[in-house]
């Protein structure tokens, strides 16, 4: 079994670089010493997990579901399952990792692409637009175009206006924290930085995160002319990660700028890890449904019982139990549609399918995704353009060796120069877009009205639109970005120069829903492009500007004549381009909105989902609003905040009860159970495998079905002990966050101290300061380490091995990732409860005692 397991990992031995001058080699380099060590808990392989039982099961291996898999399976005394659909990725791995492979030998198209299609868009000329989302680990984080990039602080404020009673707080503060803790900032040098007119500012950005934001390597010289030619109209350069996105900047990427790789979800925050006893990822298996068995808690809401999965139509079907929670990361398509063929969903399209309505909640609705098309210039003879790689298979090749041998040239280029402007900019006079705005604010209720008609919207959802529409109408007038503003140096076919164009603040709505109980039929995809006519008038302002800013100096040295689509192009021929020409910029949201019940939401602020006891949502499928940037750092921090609520639900601490201290005592990994749910081990009876793990699923998990059963009944015995102590407090969104004991970042209103992030001082749950990479340095509020040791929680870079315990030896062999994230010190470490966890700063729990953290253990979920 084992030797199978290696067999993929020589395989690739061929086609590795037969250098060593790579800083930092994959994570499974064949020439590794410790490749053994590397191996990860990733199986293909069902029916070694089928009928088993996890604390918690993840639906969805991408941003998100890589995200909360890392962050769960930090606490070694539970088990989580990821469930994936795609492939591991081992299989492409020059078109994950190479940076310039993402655009000219993209993923799209492939087996690790979803490839969906729209429904003909009634007003876009009834075209059907390809719907690219990533399949596989990483998701789409593993196959888009890299941009590392946030919202202005306004649209995540919009966020926290929607929701003005939940429990937890989403605003700029507290997102944009939450992005930081996932990010891990680099500069290039100030050369480049003069070079090319960047401006950037390091405390905007994240440190030591798993997730690596950086710049490429190789950028075109003619990028250089981006930032002087928005200042010649009037706009100025800026680090748009800072609160405000109007401006120009040359954006970070996904990119480990130590060995110019992709960093995505698996490469941040799985492979950097030791192996984890505690952690399954499957692949290859797709979530067709949640399972329920009947049973309520004490307030009515239904219980989930586990996920049922497989391959692909007419395969095998398997089932997993989840002890505490099922959390669905499938995204803004496979979200809505696992919830919705689970009985989730608005009850009439669910009962027109036979589809037994459980909860009718308004799931599918709400869509909003940037729609965006690109204009080209022709270029003077011998510009250097991404044409000249793209069509010289000569080039590819001698720039590829040298990738490889420094990982340095032309590969590492990826589209980096951005703008966002207002509509003030777009329209070029403040009169006007303030009129504009006037005429919006005029027929808001008409607008509201004529969505709500031809998308046949439910009360509520229409209640929703409205307070949105009322915020979008509030940003034509301030310096919102409307649209978002690329250059990019792949032409049409030729050696050009061209100007994306992309609608940041759509007002049109649109609809996920599926029309086949069949999991593997592909639901009816309808974003509504240009459904509402301010779409299309600011896509044609935005037209405008690109050609303002394609004339501007010094752009207008490089971009000579306008070719497509030609500058004759206006009015409604430009306008018809524009829908000829459109598509999504892949950044869909909003299917299970995180808004009230009454204002069409589907999940409350903790992610559950309206009507349920266990069941979450966490993805970019619950942001109720878009934001004036891409979603892929948005929507890690929506999981990092989300496995932090996990956390903060289940959070107990019990004495231990010998003299073992506690960071040794808190070694001890929980092993994978069997389910004894009857709904789960009833669910495959025509023929799905019942038996033990297998040796091989032992080896890469650490089951044991005498253990196993053991949890069970402890489990068991501990909840009905802690139900008989059930607390009778007051009953808010959910109620988990009532009588604790107040403290550092505890409200002590309402309810007897619930936790709001924004009232939070001095490191109180869940982050403390970041690392500032500085040994001699002690984070803030640590005492002060002269010796150089820094901070005892600290993410060092150069601990010696000495200090680390054998089993963390693989996270000191060079990673893809090249973070401090997953770096041991000693018992301190992110994989054990030590009290410092993932390496933040926790508050004391309630009943812990002088002198904590003790052994740490995980609520079960209450039923009854």
């Amino acid at each position: 079994m084992l030797l199978s397991l290696l067999l993929p990992l020589l395989s690739l031995s061929s086609s590795l670089p037969q250098v060593s001058a790579t800083p930092h080699p994959h994570p499974h380099n064949v020439y590794n010493p410790h490749r053994r060590a590397l191996k990860r808990s990733i199986t293909n392989d069902a029916s070694s997990i089928d009928g088993s039982s996890f604390d918690f099961v993840i639906a969805g291996g991408g941003v998100a579901g890589l995200t909360l898999a890392a962050r769960l399976s930090e606490w070694t005394n539970v088990t989580v399952l990821c469930i994936e659909a795609g492939g591991d990725g081992s299989d492409v791995e020059d078109k994950i990792d190479i940076p310039g492979y993402s655009y000219l030998n993209s993923l799209t198209g492939s087996a690790y692409d979803w490839a969906f299609t729209t429904v003909p868009q009634t007003d876009s000329l009834d075209l059907s637009y390809h719907w690219p989302r990533g399949k596989g680990l990483g998701g789409s984080g593993a196959i888009n175009g890299l941009f590392w990039c946030r919202g202005s602080s306004q649209d995540y404020d919009a966020w926290a206006t929607l929701n003005p009673n939940g429990e937890e707080t989403w605003n700029w503060a507290e997102v944009n924290k939450y992005i930081m803790k996932a990010e891990n900032f680099s500069e290039p040098s100030q050369a480049v930085q003069q070079q090319f007119g960047m401006v950037l500012n390091a405390s905007a950005h994240g440190s030591g995160g798993p997730i690596q934001a950086g710049f490429s390597e190789y950028i075109y010289d003619e990028v250089a002319k981006w930032i002087p030619a928005w200042a010649t109209l009037g706009l100025t350069a800026r680090d748009l990660a800072g609160g405000s996105t109007h401006g120009a900047m040359i954006t970070p990427s996904t990119l480990n700028m130590r060995n110019q790789t992709r960093s995505d979800s698996k490469a941040g925050y799985i492979d950097p890890l030791p192996p984890r006893g505690n952690l399954v990822i499957l692949t290859g298996q797709q979530v067709t449904g949640i399972i329920f068995n009947g049973s309520t808690d004490a307030s009515g809401n239904v219980i989930a019982s586990g996920l049922k999965f497989q391959a692909a139509a007419g395969a095998q079907s398997y089932s997993v139990q989840a002890n505490k929670e099922v959390i669905l990361a499938g995204g803004t398509v496979g979200s809505a549609q696992i919830l919705q063929l689970s009985g989730i969903g608005p009850k009439n399209i669910l009962s027109n399918l036979g589809i037994n309505s459980k909860i009718d909640l308004p799931v599918g609705y709400n869509l909003q995704d940037h729609v965006s098309y690109s204009m080209y210039w022709t270029t003077p003879e011998g510009t250097l353009t991404w044409n000249n790689l793209s069509s010289s298979p000569d080039l590819q090749a001698s720039q590829l060796a040298e990738y490889r041998a420094s990982r340095t040239g032309m590969w590492t280029y990826i589209n980096e120069a951005v703008g966002y402007p207002s509509l003030t900019d777009i329209i070029g006079s403040a009169s006007e877009a303030s009129n504009y705005a006037n005429t919006v604010s005029t027929n808001l209720d008409q607008t509201v009205s004529d969505v709500t008609s031809w998308l046949t919207l439910p009360a509520n959802v229409a209640t929703g639109l409205k307070a949105q529409y009322q915020l979008q109408q509030d940003w034509l007038t301030n310096d919102a970005g409307q649209l978002e503003i690329i250059l990019t140096l792949l032409g049409k076919g030729g050696n050009q120069l061209g100007i994306q164009v992309a609608l940041q603040h759509p007002w049109s709505r649109g609809t996920i829903f599926i029309n086949s109980t069949d999991p593997f039929t592909e639901p009816l995809i309808n974003p509504d492009y240009f459904g509402v006519g301010y779409d299309i008038d600011i896509m044609g302002y935005g037209s405008a500007f690109a050609r303002r800013l394609a004339a501007a100096s010094p752009l207008s040295d490089v971009m000579i004549t306008e070719q497509y689509p030609g500058a004759a192009i206006t009015g409604d021929a430009l306008a018809n381009y524009t829908k000829t020409n459109c598509g999504t910029e892949y950044h869909p949201l909003g299917t299970c909105a995180m808004l009230p019940k009454e204002s069409g939401g589907v999940v409350d602020t903790t992610l559950i989902v309206y009507g349920t006891s266990n069941l979450r949502v966490i993805d970019a499928s619950i942001m109720p609003l878009h934001i004036s940037a891409h979603l892929m750092a948005s929507s890690y921090g929506v999981a990092e905040k989300g496995a932090d609520m996990i956390k903060k639900k289940h959070w107990l601490v019990t004495a231990v009860a010998n003299t073992t201290t506690a960071s040794s005592a808190s070694q001890v990994t929980a092993s994978v159970g069997r389910a004894t749910d009857t709904a789960i081990t009833e669910a495959n009876q025509s023929g799905s495998s019942q038996s033990a793990l297998s040796t091989g699923a032992k080896i890469g998990i650490g089951a044991g079905v005498g253990v196993g059963v053991a949890a069970v009944l402890a489990g068991l015995l501990l909840f009905f002990c802690l139900r008989r102590k059930k607390s009778n407090g007051a009953v808010t969104e959910k109620g988990w966050y009532n009588n604790r004991t107040a403290g550092p970042g505890w409200d002590q209103g309402i309810g007897g101290g619930e936790y709001k992030e924004a009232e939070a001082t001095g490191g109180a749950y869940p982050m403390a300061a970041f690392d500032s990479h500085n040994p001699q340095q002690p984070l803030q509020g640590a005492d002060d380490y002269s010796s150089g040791s820094g901070a005892p929680w600290a993410h060092s870079r150069t601990q010696s091995l000495n200090t680390i315990a054998t089993a963390d030896l693989a996270s000191r062999t060079p990673m893809r990732s090249g973070s401090g994230y997953g770096l041991a010190s000693g018992a301190g470490t992110p994989y054990r409860d030590d009290g410092s966890d993932d390496g933040h700063l926790y508050p004391t729990p309630e009943g812990a005692q002088p002198g904590w953290p003790r052994e740490q253990r995980y609520h079960p979920v209450q039923i009854g």
